[in-house]
C-alpha cells in the first residue's frame, strides 16, 4: 500500500512546488505592471508623473510644468534592458519549476539547478529594486531637486511655485514580497520535493 502511493505524494509535492512558483512569479508580474513611484503636484493634480520598471511615463495635464522633470527622464536603453531581464527572469522560473535532478557547482557547493535558478531570480529582483530606488533618487535629486519620498515646495518662480508631494507606491514593495517568496522556494525546495528525485 505504501510503496503504491508513494510516487503520488511525491507528484503531488511537485504540483505544489510548481504552484508556489507561478504565484511569486504572479507577485513579481503584478509589481512589474504597477507604477513604482508618483508625485502629486498641488497645483495640477495627484499621481502626476509615475517611475515603472521601464522608465518615466507623464500625464497629460503636465503641460508646461513637464519642465520640472527635464534631466529626470530615464535613458532610452533601461527600457529594453528591463523587458529582456523581466523575460529571462520568467524562463528562469520556468525553468526552476519543472526541471528536477539537474545540479550546478559553485566551488564545493553543488546545489540543484532549480534552486539556482529561483534564488536568482528572488535575489536580482530584490537588487534591481534596491538599485531602482537609489537610481531613481539621484535622477529626481538632479532633475527635480525633489526627494524620493517627502513633501516639499518647488519654487521655480512663476508659474511653477507649488507643493508637490512624492512616494513609493505599493507596486515597488511588492518587489520585496516576490523576491523573498522566490528565495524562500528555493530554500524549501527540498522539503517541499520531499527530496532529490527523478521524474515528475
Amino acid at each position: 500500500m505504501t510503496e503504491t502511493t508513494k510516487p503520488q505524494v511525491n507528484n503531488a509535492r511537485v504540483w505544489l512546488f510548481r504552484l508556489l512558483v507561478v504565484v511569486a512569479a504572479g507577485v513579481m508580474l503584478v509589481s512589474w505592471f504597477q507604477p513604482w513611484w508618483t508625485i502629486d503636484i498641488e497645483a495640477l493634480g495627484k499621481e502626476m508623473v509615475h517611475i515603472r520598471p521601464w522608465g518615466l511615463e507623464m500625464d497629460e495635464r503636465m503641460g508646461s510644468f513637464s519642465i520640472l522633470v527635464k534631466g529626470a527622464d530615464m535613458p532610452a536603453w533601461l527600457s529594453p534592458f528591463m523587458w529582456t531581464y523581466l523575460a529571462l527572469c520568467m524562463l528562469a522560473l520556468l525553468v526552476g519549476a519543472w526541471v528536477r535532478g539537474k545540479y550546478i557547482g559553485l566551488g564545493k557547493l553543488k546545489i540543484e539547478l532549480a534552486q539556482f535558478l529561483i534564488a536568482g531570480v528572488g535575489l536580482s529582483y530584490i537588487i534591481a529594486g534596491i538599485v531602482a530606488a537609489g537610481y531613481a533618487s539621484m535622477k529626481l535629486k538632479a532633475g527635480m531637486n525633489i526627494p524620493l519620498q517627502g513633501h516639499v515646495f518647488i519654487d521655480l518662480g512663476d508659474p511653477f511655485i507649488t507643493y508637490v508631494d512624492t512616494r513609493l507606491l505599493p507596486g515597488y514593495y511588492l518587489i520585496y514580497v516576490a523576491g523573498l517568496l522566490c528565495l524562500v522556494l528555493a530554500l524549501l525546495y527540498n522539503p517541499i520535493i520531499g527530496g532529490p528525485k527523478r521524474g515528475a
